[in-house]
Order: C-alpha cells, then sequence, then structure tokens
C-alpha cells in the first residue's frame, strides 16, 4: 500500500475491522460453545445424539428466518444501532441457555440465539464493502472470518476450563459455562454501542481527506461492479451466479460446522478424557483453519487472484477431510484434519471476494444475503444429519465421506461459476485487481 491507501486502511482495520472480529468471536464461542457443554449437558439432561444434532440446527431455524428482516433493520436503523441491539439480544439469550432443563427448552434457546445473530455475518461481509475498498477486501473479510478459528482454538480450552474449576455458585460445569459467556457477550453490546458509526461520513478518526479517498475508492468499486449487470430482486433470482455461490458457501458452512460441533466428541477417540484436553486437541484444525484464512486472503489481495484461491484450497479440504478417517492412529487423523482446516480456512477467506465483485451497491445487501442464507441451510441440516447417521451407524465415517464429496461439488460449482461469468455480463478473468 502507498499513502494515503496504508494510512486509511490501517484506520479502518484498527477502528472497524478488529472490533468486528471481537464481536464475531464472541458470536461464535455463544454458538459453539453448546459442543462444549454437551459433554456434561448430554449425560445430565438425558440427550440422544438426534437429540443434541436437533439442538445445533435449532440455532439456523432461527438464525435463516431473521436474515432478510436482520438486513432490513440494519438499513433502516443504521450500523450502530443494528450491532449493539443485535449483540445484546443474544447476550441474553445465551445467559439463557444456563437455565436449561430438557431439549424443548434447549431447541427454543438454541432458535432465538439464531434468530438474534440472524443477519450479523453477512452484516458484517456488506459493511466491509462499504468501508474496505476492493483491492483490500479479501484480507478484510478473511480477518472478520478468523473470529470463528480464534473462538475455538482460545474458546475451546476456556470453554472447557469453565466446566472443570469449582465455580462459586456451585453450578453444573456447563451452566457456568454459558452463565459466564452470556455476560461476556452483554458487556461486548456496551463495547459496540460505544464504537460503532454508521458510514464512513461519521468516523471522527478519519479526516476530510482520508474521507474524499475513501469515497472516491468505493465510487470507483460501484462503477465497476455495476458493469456485470446482475440488478437487484429478480436479476439477483436469476443470475446463475449467484445460485452457484450459494451452492459453494453452502458445502464450506457445511463443512466448517460438521467440525466445529462434533469435533469435541470426535476428540475423545484420541484418549482425551477432560474437557480441557478435548478442547485442545479440538483447536488443532481450527489453528489449521486461521493460519488457512489469514495466508491465504493476504496472498490473495497481493496477487489479485480470487478463483484459484478458493478453488485448491477447497479441493484440498475435501481430500484431507476423506483421508483423515483411514488413519488408525489418532495423531496422524489430527494432522490430516489440521491440512483439512488449512483448506477450508484458505477458501472461506477469499469467498466472499468473489460474490462482491460481481454484485453492485444496490444489489449486494440481497445478493449477500441470499447467498449466505443458502449457505447456512448447511448448518441447519448438516449437523443434524451427522447426528442421525451417527446414531444409525455408530460410526463417524460415513457423514465425514459426505462431507468430503460435498466439498468437492462446491468445487465443482465453483468452476461452473467462473465458465458462467461472461454470460452474467461479468469479466471474464477471475481476479479482482
Amino acid at each position: 500500500m502507498s499513502a494515503p491507501a496504508d494510512v486509511v486502511v490501517g484506520k479502518i482495520r484498527r477502528h472497524i475491522i478488529l472490533p468486528f472480529v471481537l464481536l464475531l468471536i464472541v458470536s461464535s464461542l455463544d454458538r459453539a460453545n453448546l459442543s462444549f457443554a454437551a459433554l456434561q449437558m448430554n449425560a445430565e439432561l438425558g440427550l440422544s445424539p438426534s437429540q443434541y444434532g436437533l439442538a445445533v440446527s435449532a440455532f439456523f431455524a432461527g438464525y435463516l428466518a431473521f436474515q432478510f428482516p436482520s438486513m432490513y433493520l440494519l438499513h433502516r436503523y443504521g450500523a450502530r444501532r443494528w450491532i449493539a441491539g443485535s449483540v445484546l439480544m443474544w447476550g441474553v439469550f445465551a445467559l439463557g441457555m444456563m437455565l436449561v432443563e430438557g431439549p424443548t427448552a434447549l431447541y427454543v434457546l438454541r432458535c432465538l440465539l439464531g434468530l438474534a445473530e440472524a443477519g450479523f455475518a453477512p452484516g458484517v461481509v456488506y459493511l466491509c464493502s462499504r468501508w474496505m475498498p476492493k483491492r483490500y477486501r479479501a484480507a478484510a473479510i478473511g480477518m472478520t472470518m478468523l473470529a470463528v478459528p480464534i473462538s475455538v482454538v482460545f474458546g475451546g480450552p476456556f470453554s472447557g476450563w469453565l466446566m472443570s474449576i469449582q465455580n462459586p455458585l456451585g453450578l453444573s460445569g456447563w451452566r457456568w459455562m454459558f452463565m459466564a459467556e452470556g455476560v461476556l457477550t452483554i458487556g461486548f453490546a456496551l463495547f459496540a454501542w460505544k464504537i460503532f458509526v454508521d458510514s464512513p461520513a461519521e468516523a471522527r478518526w478519519l479526516d476530510e481527506a482520508d474521507k474524499e479517498w475513501l469515497r472516491q475508492q468505493i465510487a470507483r468499486d460501484d462503477a465497476d461492479t455495476s458493469a456485470a449487470g446482475i440488478g437487484s430482486g429478480r436479476g439477483i433470482l436469476r443470475s446463475g451466479r449467484v445460485w452457484a455461490a450459494s451452492g459453494v458457501w453452502f458445502a464450506l458452512i457445511a463443512g466448517a460446522y460438521a467440525i466445529l460441533y462434533w469435533l469435541p466428541q470426535v476428540a475423545r477417540q484420541f484418549a482425551a478424557s477432560t474437557p480441557f484436553e478435548i478442547g485442545l486437541i479440538s483447536a488443532v484444525p481450527w489453528l489449521g483453519i486461521g493460519i488457512g484464512m489469514a495466508v491465504n486472503a493476504r496472498h490473495s489481495d497481493a496477487s489479485g487472484e480470487r478463483f484459484w484461491h478458493v478453488l485448491l484450497p477447497l479441493l484440498l479440504c475435501s481430500v484431507c477431510l476423506a483421508l483423515a478417517t483411514v488413519p488408525a492412529n489418532g495423531a496422524v487423523a489430527l494432522v490430516l484434519l489440521f491440512v483439512a482446516g488449512l483448506g477450508l480456512g484458505g477458501a472461506q477467506s477469499v469467498f466472499w471476494t468473489i460474490p462482491t465483485g460481481f454484485l453492485d451497491k444496490d444489489a449486494a445487501r440481497h445478493g449477500i444475503t441470499m447467498i449466505n442464507f443458502c449457505g447456512n441451510l448447511g448448518g441447519l441440516f448438516g449437523p443434524y444429519a451427522i447426528g442421525v447417521v451417527r446414531q444409525s451407524t455408530g460410526s463417524f465415517s460415513v457423514p465425514i465421506y459426505a462431507m468430503a464429496l460435498m466439498l468437492l461439488a462446491g468445487a465443482l460449482l465453483l468452476l461452473w461459476t467462473r465458465a458462467r461469468a461472461p454470460r452474467d455480463g461479468a469479466p471474464l478473468s477471475a481476479s479482482t485487481p
């Protein structure tokens, strides 16, 4: 970067992107801590694998149902109120998880938690496209996506530690964990209200020259994407590339949540006994995801290439995920899961540069929400399907093979998306200079 780009982009990273990362870490922790609570909660409440899988999927019922209304609220009330309100609401529901006494209450609270978080992830992607010029966008969006692996790498052991200690209220370990992490989230809602603004024009940390440079860059990007001719409304529904991108994101989300929600229980096969040990082992693939995100996104921005930076990591993840079921040695399987994580994180971090590269300003919020909506159907059906298959077969191998095939199908859809680009009016190049 050169001045003023290095100055302005650096300010945006500090004041917008990094706070987004913090909030997304909290979001991921509050939705994923169920996987660690299950180590104690399932036995205490008498939950079967299919009931646990349904509880995981219940989150996505609310999450998907409220995606479009949430994005409407973002545009109706502005980023500041929308962000702070969303964080406060999901903090309250996360705290309520400590009171669960049976499966029905668990399903309801998970659904409400999903409703509260609905739209936040696509909203962050959309706001990144409004704040960050296109040529720096992969690293910016990739940085926000680092929240998930960070929350597992550090949040997994943290959740396991909370469940293992003697708490002052004498609660079950999983209830104490939900309470502590819910209170933490409510505190972050106050943090969000204090630091966020609705648009670059209101940012006191940007001087007038910074704002003018940023306005020109975003306007130039908007003019470039308008040439793609996608439009909004029916144009989005008729676009083959939007539907194909939805399928690719479905595969990536399904793979991520399969690892997220079931790995702690798979970790028991690696001779881990305590929640803390299981949390450490579960963090290894997510360390790979985080490294893949950071390295691949920066390399993609530096080279300007997008397509191969998604396709090759996607194929790597598919192959290594399938191979991880073969070794009898747990350490070898863990290494393969780590490499699969590198591929999954690398593909996720660059993926959004492709749809935001062909969706113009008016189409972006609808197109991003639609892609995220369809993609997160993978979170709705994937974990539940794994629970049902595991209960019927007693093995994790069959659902893992299915996940690997789904990621391979995502790679084929990505190839089709590139071939389709000229018909939709986009340039032949898969790069975003």
